[in-house]
């Protein structure tokens, strides 16, 4: 009969869409989860997770067996007398406020020691990054890693990146978050964080990677911050401390074409002390230059060719 066909349908309609589901499950890469143990940071969220999910599936469970046995314990019967009015119970009462109370200081205690661990300070010997979110890219700055200004006498220019993330493996990095416009979120998710960049206020967040990575990280903004938010991404790589020395040295050097400070300064010293026309416009257009390739991704060495190379998976390269 017909009718008898729609719930056959509708089981067969599930069955696949379980089997579907199943089939993208296993799966290999998931370029964005959060389930992974590459930091201090992830384990410690990963094992607050198993508890939470320990004692809510507890929970469901008790309660879902109870529910069942008492529909068909207590159904309605034919010839079954009318039931008593019952106006409360004390010890039941008593018994479901005791019980989520002592599943609550469960859950509280590991929670609270997590949020202490994960809020403290980072070590002395961390890697210092300051984080900038920008409408819409990200500006890494490594106040650690100086050298003297190419263009400009007595100027000391810092390591700054842009919308790329380096990382020595073993060492613990400290991320230092700003934000020169709007609130904006910092998050890699396969190593850690989330945590929010708000105007007039510095969040911090630290971590320590454990392995070094073939690929690059993710690493997106996770708070709307307007029209191009969803282009608001970065890479993040994990190298190994001799690489990320090796990175740091070249990414300092001048760019090629770049006039030493000293010829600037002897230029300006032959024309009275006060530069020309021509000159101020020359050095502004080198220091504009010297900034972008600073903040701009350029070439590297050989050894990261490697980890530029392949796209970062679950998105097309720029």
């Amino acid at each position: 009969m017909p009718g008898s066909r729609r719930p056959r349908r509708l089981v067969s309609a599930a069955l696949t869409a379980m089997l579907a589901a199943s089939l993208a499950a296993c799966a290999d890469r998931y370029p964005n989860t959060i389930f992974t143990s590459h930091t201090e940071f992830n384990r410690d969220i990963g094992h607050l997770f198993n508890i939470l999910f320990f004692f809510g599936t507890l929970v469901f469970i008790l309660v879902e067996a109870l529910l069942i046995i008492t529909l068909i314990r207590y159904r309605k019967r034919e010839g079954s007398p009318e039931p008593k009015a019952v106006h409360g119970n004390t010890r039941l009462e008593i018994l479901w406020t005791v019980i989520p109370a002592l599943i609550l200081v469960f859950i509280a205690i590991p929670t609270v020691e997590t949020i202490f661990r994960t809020q403290a300070r980072a070590k002395p010997e961390a890697l210092h990054v300051q984080v900038v979110g920008h409408q819409w890219w990200w500006e890494f700055r490594y106040p650690q890693y100086t050298t003297p200004s190419a263009t400009i006498p007595g100027k000391v220019d810092t390591l700054v990146t842009a919308n790329e993330l380096y990382m020595p493996v073993g060492r613990t990095v400290n991320f230092q978050l700003n934000t020169k416009d709007v609130i904006h979120s910092f998050w890699i998710p396969r190593l850690g964080g989330k945590r929010d960049l708000v105007a007039n206020h510095t969040n911090w967040l630290w971590f320590t990677p454990d392995s070094v990575g073939s690929e690059a990280w993710n690493g997106a903004c996770v708070e709307y911050c307007g029209a191009s938010h969803a282009n608001m991404k970065f890479r993040a790589y994990t190298v190994t401390a001799a690489e990320f020395e090796q990175w740091a040295q070249h990414a300092m050097t001048a760019a090629a074409g770049t006039a030493p400070a000293a010829q600037v300064a002897q230029g300006a010293a032959a024309a009275g002390g006060a530069p020309t026309l021509t000159q101020r416009i020359w050095r502004h257009s080198s220091l504009v230059s010297s900034e972008l390739r600073l903040q701009r991704p350029r070439a590297r060495p050989a050894l990261f060719t490697r980890m530029s190379t392949p796209p970062i998976p679950g998105r097309s390269t720029p």
